[in-house]
């Protein structure tokens, strides 16, 4: 069996440097295996079994194709986009939160 591996730079926020910069997120087999800093070098590396037994199949896959789902929603209308981005950043968190005590419940 071969092991698919990629790599690619993101802009993201690092909560040890506490601003954005650059990360290397490293894939393995199409999913997030780790993401590290180019500044601080602190990495995350993401258990794929672990979370594929703990949490919904569709939560995982809803969380992994976000980026290209607010893409699309960007292209087809940036105006509206734009305008429901700070109401959508400031409640997503809370949502999810809610939406993962749900699934923790049943």
């Amino acid at each position: 069996m071969t092991i698919q591996q990629n790599e690619m730079d993101a802009t993201l926020f690092c909560v040890n440097c506490d601003k954005e910069t650059t990360h290397r997120v490293h894939y393995r087999d199409g999913q997030i295996n780790k993401i590290t800093c180019s500044e601080c070098k602190m990495a995350i590396q993401l258990n794929q079994k672990y979370i594929e037994e703990h949490i919904k199949e569709d939560f995982i896959s809803r969380v992994l194709s976000k980026p290209g789902r607010m893409t699309r929603e960007m292209e087809a209308d940036l105006s509206a986009f734009l305008r429901y981005l700070p109401y959508r950043i400031v409640t997503k968190p809370f949502r999810v939160y809610q939406e993962f005590n749900e699934d923790k419940e049943e």
